[in-house]
This record gives structure tokens, C-alpha cells and sequence, in this order.
């Protein structure tokens, strides 16, 4: 089996208060970066993530795949908050962290006795992270939230037409990618001071600060004048052209065009029929083509040209020959089967999931040289490493451990017992 190399964060710990997506998603980007990722599950329950979909039972364990997508690499640690020795264990934790991070509701950590200034008298160099929709102050702060009340809040699906929500959690997972990026700042602070801090994410912050075109017309014009009205996004953007998705016989295919020096390709390769563009006043700039008034011509144009010929396949031939950026529209499924470029870049890997065998998981977009992203480790059963952990960094002993099983302190799931046979399976499969 090829020899991992450690990651850019080996040297950190992260206790993991986190559910769901924002947080794990965090989390798990920091496991692949090498971090130590303890992460602290509800008594019994576990995490809210177990219970999400989809759900599957093989060899008589059932597994969530939502979990397994943001837990993997991480330590589940599955103790009893509500008694004075899991929060004891708790605070031994924080002490030998460097990271806390939370994404609950405001207050939910406060009521627990873990808000940052309790946690900063355990660890006064502690750097505290809490991601929430609408942040810890401000008068949305006190109200719950989900990815799609952030991208409502944010203004998001207000620019959708017609107004969806996105395919997938934007707000969660922009949120995730800005608390890593800030909680990399404060360890870098606290090498070079120090000092510790408290980090505030907002999902709803973090979507409204992606608005990189519309709300920027809407600020230049308001400076000087009237206001540009804002516009709404779907297809085909109401202000670039070529830009968008235009749909053929068979499918669709995405062309962004939005440089001089790529035009006279793409007139070359619409043919004869639709040379009149050469000298169509409207199109004659990459300013003409990028306003309102002359994209919405030009994006018809380009579908009719699509559309004739007999597939999105040589629509995306032609347009690569002449050098024009485009992409056929691929589905998911071909993606994780058949995309060379995601095998190239190891975005899929197969790895050992305990009790369901070889399955494909994400591989990391982070690529470093020297010190790689990676997956490191299957998603944990619940409370699979309490052993491991209170050992290893709490120098507990084995009887001390078995003591607060039966105090009702710790637990694990029954699987747990089978564990070391499936994992030494999983070893000699590696090996062959």
C-alpha cells in the first residue's frame, strides 16, 4: 500500500461540535489536510447527519451516505454531556486542542457552558469558530436557519429566474470553504502572537458577498445616478453573451465567450449561414455584446446555430477547434463513472468503508506538492475512537474507560465489537 504522506495541518487538533453540512464540511477539509478532527457526538443519537439520506443496511450495519461524505477521515468521540464527567472529559479535550468548532444555533453552546469566553478560560490560546445563517449578532441572529434561508436572506434566489433554490448547499459549503480560510488566519496569528480568537461566519455574509456581477452594477450606478435595475439570472445571463447554456438536439452545452480575441473563432465556426454577425452593429465589441439590451439577440442566435447541428457532441467539436471555452453539459452519474478529467484529478477515489466495502467518495480539490490532500480514513462508526482518544491524549486506562461505559458517560454503537475483523479485511484487500 502506498505510504501517506502527512498533511500541511498534522500538527493540529480540531474538537468538532458540528452537524450537518456547514461545519462537517469544514471539518472534513481539515481532516484531508491532515488535521487530528475529534469529532463530539450526541449521547446515543449521534450526529444529525447519521440520520439524513441515503440510508443503507448491509451487513447488518446501517450507514448514512451524507455522513460518510463529510465524516470520513474524522474521530467520533460519543459521550454524555448532561453528566459532569462527559463535560470534564470535554474541557481535558479543549485543552489539548488547538480549534473548536461549532455550528449550532446561537445560544445552543451558551447553554452548554461552551460559548468562547467559557472556553477561553479552559484554553485562553484557543482559536473558537461559529458558522450559523445569520451570524451572532444582528437582528436575524436569533433566528434558525437552513442553506435555503440563507440563500433566500442573501439574496440569492431573488437573482434566479425563474427563483430556485440551488442544486446544491451554496450557503453551507461557502460558509465551510470561509471559516477554514479564517480559522487558517488565526492559527497563523497565534504562531506569530500568541493569541487566540473568536471567529464569526454567517452563511447569509458569505452568499452576499459572492454577488460578483448584478449587486456591483446596482452599487457603480447608484454613485452617480439612477440605479441600474438588478437582474435575474437563468439559462443565459441577461448581461454577457456568449454566456450560458444553450440547448441542441440532444442536451445542452455551456459557451462562455468573453474576450476580443476569441470572437472571429466563433463567427468562423457558426458557418456562412451566420456571417451577418461579423457586421452586426450590436456585436461588434465585447462591451456591445455585454449589455442588456444586445445579449438576450445573441444568446438566441447561438441556441438557433446549436440547435441545427445534429448533436451537443460536435457542437462542443467545432467550438473546441476554433478555440472557443465550452463544455457539454455531463450528469453526475457520468462524472463519478466515465469523466477522464475527474480521474485524472483523483476527484473520485474508491476506499474502504467499514461493513459496505470498496465505495467512491470525493477525492480533495486541494493539491499540494509537499504535503497532500487526501482522503486519510473511512467515515467512523459512532463513538468507534472514545478508546483511542481518551488514551492517546487524555492518558485515561483501559479500566477507567470501561468505567464510564457503564456509568453511562461514554458509548458506541454495537458494530463497534466487529470492527477490528473488518478493519484487518480491509488491510489485506489494501495489500493485494
Amino acid at each position: 500500500m502506498k505510504e501517506m504522506k502527512p498533511g500541511p495541518l498534522s500538527k493540529y487538533t480540531i474538537l468538532d461540535f458540528t452537524w450537518v453540512l456547514a461545519g462537517p464540511h469544514a471539518t472534513k477539509t481539515f481532516a484531508d489536510l491532515g488535521a487530528n478532527v475529534i469529532k463530539v457526538e450526541q449521547y446515543k443519537a449521534g450526529a444529525n447527519e447519521r440520520s439524513l439520506p441515503l440510508r443503507v443496511t448491509h451487513d447488518g450495519v446501517t450507514q448514512s451516505s451524507y455522513s460518510i461524505n463529510v465524516n470520513r477521515g474524522k474521530k467520533s468521540v460519543c459521550l454524555n454531556l448532561k453528566t459532569p464527567e462527559g463535560m470534564e472529559l470535554i474541557k481535558e479535550l479543549i485543552r489539548k486542542s488547538d480549534v473548536l468548532i461549532e455550528n449550532f444555533a446561537p445560544e445552543v453552546m451558551n447553554r452548554l457552558s461552551l460559548d468562547y469566553e467559557s472556553v477561553r478560560k479552559i484554553k485562553e490560546d484557543i482559536i473558537y469558530c461559529s458558522i450559523s445563517c445569520f451570524g451572532h449578532w444582528g437582528p436575524y441572529s436569533h433566528k434558525p436557519g437552513y442553506d435555503i434561508i440563507a440563500q433566500s436572506a442573501s439574496g440569492w434566489i431573488a437573482q434566479s429566474k425563474p427563483q430556485i433554490m440551488a442544486p446544491v448547499a451554496i450557503g453551507d459549503m461557502n460558509a465551510a470553504m470561509h471559516a477554514c480560510t479564517a480559522i487558517l488566519s488565526a492559527l497563523l496569528y497565534r504562531e506569530q502572537t500568541g493569541t487566540g480568537q473568536n471567529i464569526d461566519i454567517s452563511m447569509t455574509d458569505c452568499l452576499f458577498g459572492l454577488h460578483e456581477a448584478t449587486l456591483p452594477w446596482y452599487m457603480i450606478s447608484e454613485a452617480i445616478g439612477p440605479p441600474e435595475e438588478l437582474m435575474q439570472v437563468g439559462a443565459k445571463h441577461p448581461g454577457y453573451s456568449p454566456y450560458g447554456i444553450y440547448q441542441g438536439k440532444n442536451g445542452s452545452i455551456a459557451i462562455a465567450l468573453l474576450t476580443e480575441a476569441r470572437w472571429p473563432g466563433l463567427l468562423e465556426a457558426m458557418g456562412e449561414e451566420f456571417c451577418w454577425m461579423k457586421d452586426d452593429p450590436r456585436f461588434t465589441t465585447v462591451s456591445l455584446r455585454c449589455s442588456r439590451e444586445n445579449a438576450p439577440p445573441l444568446h438566441d442566435t447561438l441556441e438557433q446555430w446549436v440547435m441545427s447541428l445534429p448533436s451537443v457532441e460536435e457542437a462542443e467539436r467545432i467550438l473546441e477547434e476554433a478555440g472557443v471555452p465550452c463544455m457539454r453539459v455531463r450528469t453526475l452519474v457520468e462524472l463519478a463513472t466515465t469523466d477522464p478529467q475527474i480521474k485524472a484529478r483523483e476527484m473520485i477515489s474508491r476506499v474502504h468503508q467499514p461493513f459496505i466495502g470498496p465505495m467512491m467518495m470525493y477525492g480533495s480539490p486541494f493539491k499540494l506538492s509537499e504535503t497532500p490532500s487526501c482522503i486519510r480514513g473511512h467515515a467512523p462508526l459512532l463513538g468507534e475512537h472514545n478508546r483511542d482518544v481518551l488514551q492517546k491524549m487524555l492518558g485515561r486506562s483501559d479500566e477507567s474507560i470501561s468505567k464510564l461505559y457503564q456509568e453511562g458517560v461514554l458509548y458506541r454503537e454495537e458494530a463497534i465489537d466487529r470492527l477490528p475483523e473488518e478493519l484487518a479485511k480491509m488491510a489485506e484487500l489494501q495489500l493485494r
